[in-house]
């Protein structure tokens, strides 16, 4: 089973949440991954030391790209979403997105937002 860490865990980690540590290192590294999405989302609050620092983190991640399959989904399921009511942020929905395209586990704190979107499969963790 393979991994996309959100952006909320990528920020835990930083803070060198244990839980956070404890369950990253309990992934084998070679299904760890994280969206591009993500590392855009976590870049915008950092200062030059905690980009210095992810990066390096970067560099043990596959980094998912944003790819026509992904946006293909993304409209599917924000046209779903949006129809039921319940949108969540596009970056959000690009997340997902990236996980069902390329049959991914996503690993957030954020379930509220996430539980929305059927067949999605997520591991929870709490900062």
């Amino acid at each position: 089973m393979s991994y996309i860490i959100d952006s909320d865990i990528l920020i835990w980690l930083l803070k060198k949440k244990t839980k956070v540590v404890e369950l990253l290192e309990s992934i084998d590294m070679s299904e760890r991954g994280t969206s591009i999405i993500c590392i855009g989302e976590v870049l915008e609050g950092l200062n030059t030391e905690q980009i210095i620092e992810l990066t390096k983190f970067f560099g043990s991640l596959r980094i998912y790209d944003v790819n026509l399959d992904v946006i293909f989904r993304f409209a599917e399921l924000r046209k779903t979403l949006r129809r039921k009511g319940l949108l969540l942020e596009n970056m959000d929905l690009l997340i997902a997105a990236t996980c069902l395209a390329n049959n991914l586990t996503l690993v957030t704190g954020n379930v509220k937002h996430f539980k929305r979107i059927k067949g999605l499969k997520i591991k929870t963790i709490d900062g």
